[in-house]
């Protein structure tokens, strides 16, 4: 798990409830800490110009060090320039990760030739990362449009959106959702579930009549689009309409050292 942008591990932990979420589902979740209060995600932020693709690497082997942990099943998740990073890892590491999330943030990096598999969780009214790019105000930078994202990255990957009527926050169902699109994937098989989930989504987007947001939502998708962006490479928007308790209840704002902070169980 990534923070954003002047957050840190802890405010992450919390916005998120991921620790009891793992103890649920039986897993372990570790927290990363981002020198300098940012992450080095490929032109975003705070003038990084720190390894982080191989601290992520060094968070693995160390939370392996103390509870079990399945290599083929490692999944990546950050919120904002987290999630920015998490892109990245996806395209650098394809090694080490099955699939990877962002929550508010966007993808700045490209990797034509590696297939990747990501869940893009965003809220329409953003204006710290907009959804559909343009100038932040708050990153001094321009970012790109979410909905062609699936053309920074291979033919067969697996790209999901799932946009709601928020602003730059962490709802408090993108746990499950992230679990949700993550959990089927392993390195072990990554070729024939990548597959058959693109198979899947992109026969759902044609008729999408709702969809779990996470454990314990009430969110429900309105509607699903599929656009190829690149061939054989779908990109599923799933517009999601979330009560405005979630939103206030689930906001996180845009934090340092270099110590791991690990929680959860299971492998």
């Amino acid at each position: 798990m990534l923070h954003g942008l002047l957050n840190n591990a802890e405010t992450l932990r919390q916005a998120s409830s991921a620790d009891s979420f793992a103890d649920s589902h039986d897993f372990a979740v570790a927290y990363g800490v981002g020198v300098h209060e940012a992450w080095n995600a490929g032109g975003c932020c705070g003038n990084v110009l720190t390894d982080d693709v191989a601290y992520v690497r060094q968070i693995v082997a160390a939370a392996a060090r103390v509870t079990p942990v399945d290599r083929s099943r490692i999944y990546v998740w950050g919120f904002s320039n987290g999630g920015m990073l998490a892109a990245r890892i996806a395209c650098d590491a394809p090694d080490l990760v099955a699939a990877v999330g962002m929550v508010g943030g966007q993808a700045l990096v490209s990797c034509p030739e590696v297939p990747v598999r990501l869940v893009h969780i965003h809220g329409t009214a953003d204006t710290t990362v907009p959804w559909r790019g343009g100038w932040s105000s708050y990153l001094t930078m321009f970012l790109p449009d979410g909905e062609t994202e699936a053309t920074h990255f291979a033919p067969g990957s697996t790209i999901r959106h799932v946009l709601w009527d928020g602003g730059h926050s962490w709802p408090w169902w993108a746990i499950g959702a992230l679990w949700d699109f993550s959990a089927p994937f392993s390195l072990d098989d990554a070729t024939s579930v990548a597959a058959t989930t693109a198979t899947a989504a992109a026969t759902g987007a044609t008729g999408a009549t709702g969809m779990t947001a996470g454990t314990g939502a009430t969110a429900t998708a309105a509607s699903a689009s599929a656009t190829t962006s690149a061939p054989a490479t779908t990109a599923v928007s799933v517009p999601v309409s979330v009560p405005a308790e979630a939103v206030a209840s689930g906001a996180v704002g845009e934090a340092v050292g270099a110590e791991l902070v690990r929680t959860g169980s299971g492998g």
